[in-house]
C-alpha cells in the first residue's frame, strides 16, 4: 500500500512530466465559500416541489420514496458544481484510476452497510428509526449500481489537492498498512492526531444525527400530504399554516440530512473541522431528541398546541398572528436553505457571506425564536411561571447554540474575516 503522506509530496513537488509545477493547477481561490442562495432557494423549490406533486399524485408513495427531495436536491448541487466549477485537476490514467476506484468502491459500500446494520442492530434505533432504515436499504441498492462509475469518475476527473487531503478512505488505509506491519504503536499515535480525530468525531456526528433528520423528513411530508389528501381540506390561512408548519420542518431536516451525509469530489462539500469542545457539544445535542425527550418531562417545550386556547378570541388577531407565523416559518426556511451541503451542527465546511447572511450571522435562528413567541404566546396557557420559564430555557438553549458555534469557527481566518464585514448575531444594529 502506498503511505499517502508520502505521495501527496511528490506529487506537490512534480508533475507527471518530472519538471516542478503545481500538479493540482490554480488554486480555487473561493473554495471555501458556497453558491449564492438563489440557486439553493431554487434547488429546494425544485426538489420539493416535484416531490410534492409525485406525492399527491401518488405516482410515488410518500411512505416509501420520503427520501426523494433528498436525493433531487444532492442532484441538482452536484449538476450546478459541475457545470459552474472551475478548478483545474490533474490528468490520471485509466489504470491509476481503477484500483482506487474499486477500493472506494468496497470500502463506502461496507461503510452504508455496516451502518444499517448497526441502526437494525441498537435497540434504540431500531424502534425509532425504521425509515432511516429503508433510507441507508434502498441508497445501499443504489450504491451498488451507481458507486463503482462514480468512484471511476471522481478518481479520473476531480483528482486534486483539496479533495485528497479530506479523503476519509486514505486515512484507513493508512491505518491498514501499519496494521499489516504490526506497527500498533505507531496506529495509536495517528489516532491521536487531529486528522484522525476529525475522521470518528465525525462518523460519531453523522450516524447520531441522520436518524434524526431522516424521521422528521418522514414525519413531515406524510403530515403534508395527509393535509392535502384529507376529505375537508380548504385553503386558507389556517390551513397553509398547518401544511408550512410541517413542510418547513422536513425542509429544514433535508437540508440537515444532506449536510451529515453527503461529501463528494464534484461538490466539494468535505467536512473541514470538527468542533473538538465537549461543552460545545452538550449544548448542541440539547436542542434535538432523546434529550428533548428527557427535557420536556420537566419542561414543556414552546411549541403549537393545537388544543389551547387563544389568548384573544378577536378574529382580526389571530389572523394576524397566523400571518406572522408563515412569514418568519418561510424566512426561517429560506434561511436555513441557503447553507447548502454546509447546513450541520459541530462541523465546518463553507461559510455562507450573502443574502441573509450578509445582513447578520445567525439570521435562521433569530428567525425561528420569532415563530417559537409567535406560537406560544398566543395562547392563554403560556402565561404561567412554568411557561415563562419554559420559554426562557429554550430560548437560551437556542442563543447559546449559536454563541457556541461562533467560538468553534472563529478559528478559521475565513469566519473572523466574515465577523467583520457581518457584525451583528441575531438584529441588524442592536446585538
Amino acid at each position: 500500500m502506498q503511505n499517502p503522506r508520502k505521495m501527496l509530496l511528490r506529487h506537490r513537488k512534480k508533475g507527471r512530466a518530472g519538471a516542478v509545477t503545481p500538479a493540482y493547477g490554480r488554486p480555487y481561490a473561493s473554495k471555501n465559500e458556497m453558491i449564492h442562495p438563489f440557486f439553493c432557494w431554487l434547488g429546494i423549490f425544485l426538489s420539493f416541489g416535484v416531490s410534492l406533486i409525485l406525492f399527491k399524485a401518488e405516482l410515488l408513495d410518500v411512505r416509501n420514496y420520503f427520501y426523494a427531495p433528498t436525493l433531487l436536491l444532492i442532484g441538482f448541487y452536484t449538476l450546478y458544481y459541475i457545470l459552474t466549477d472551475r478548478q483545474q485537476y490533474q490528468s490520471r490514467t485509466i489504470r491509476e484510476v481503477i484500483p482506487k476506484a474499486i477500493g472506494k468502491y468496497i470500502f463506502w459500500g461496507l461503510i452504508i452497510y455496516g451502518v444499517n446494520r448497526f441502526y437494525a442492530a441498537h435497540s434504540m434505533y431500531r424502534e425509532f428509526t425504521p425509515n432511516t432504515r429503508k433510507f441507508f436499504s434502498d441508497f445501499l441498492t443504489l450504491f451498488l449500481i451507481l458507486g463503482w462509475p462514480y468512484f471511476f469518475l471522481a478518481e479520473k476527473f476531480r483528482y486534486c489537492t483539496d479533495n485528497l487531503m479530506g479523503d476519509p478512505y486514505l486515512r484507513i488505509l493508512s491505518l491498514l498498512r501499519c496494521l499489516w506491519k504490526r506497527q500498533f504503536r505507531k496506529i495509536g499515535r495517528r489516532l491521536t492526531k487531529k486528522s484522525y480525530k476529525r475522521l470518528y468525531l465525525m462518523a460519531i456526528i453523522r450516524i447520531h444525527y441522520m436518524p434524526i433528520m431522516v424521521e422528521q423528513i418522514s414525519l413531515g411530508l406524510n403530515n403534508v400530504i395527509g393535509f392535502l389528501n384529507g376529505a375537508d381540506f380548504q385553503w386558507s390561512i389556517t390551513s397553509g399554516l398547518f401544511i408550512a408548519t410541517p413542510l418547513a420542518w422536513a425542509i429544514d431536516a433535508n437540508n440537515a440530512a444532506i449536510g451529515y451525509f453527503w461529501e463528494s469530489w464534484f461538490t466539494r462539500s468535505r467536512f473541514r473541522a470538527i468542533d473538538p469542545y465537549p461543552i460545545h457539544w452538550f449544548v448542541v445535542l440539547l436542542c434535538y431528541t432523546p434529550f428533548i425527550g428527557l427535557a420536556v418531562k420537566f419542561m414543556p417545550f414552546p411549541t403549537m398546541a393545537a388544543n389551547s386556547v387563544p389568548l384573544l378570541s378577536s378574529r382580526s388577531f389571530n389572523f394576524g398572528i397566523e400571518i406572522a407565523l408563515l412569514i418568519s416559518l418561510v424566512l426561517y426556511v429560506l434561511s436555513g436553505s441557503a447553507l447548502n451541503f454546509s447546513t450541520s451542527n459541530l462541523c465546518y465546511k463553507k461559510i455562507q457571506t450573502k443574502g441573509p447572511y450578509a445582513v447578520v450571522r445567525h439570521p435562521a435562528t433569530s428567525f425561528k425564536l420569532i415563530y417559537f413567541f409567535l406560537a406560544f404566546f398566543r395562547y392563554r396557557g403560556a402565561y404561567t411561571f412554568v411557561g415563562f420559564l419554559s420559554y426562557l430555557m429554550w430560548t437560551t438553549v437556542y442563543v447559546c447554540r449559536a454563541l457556541v458555534e461562533e467560538r468553534f469557527l472563529k478559528r478559521f481566518s475565513d469566519y473572523r474575516n466574515y465577523m467583520k464585514k457581518t457584525r451583528y448575531r441575531f438584529i441588524p444594529k442592536v446585538c
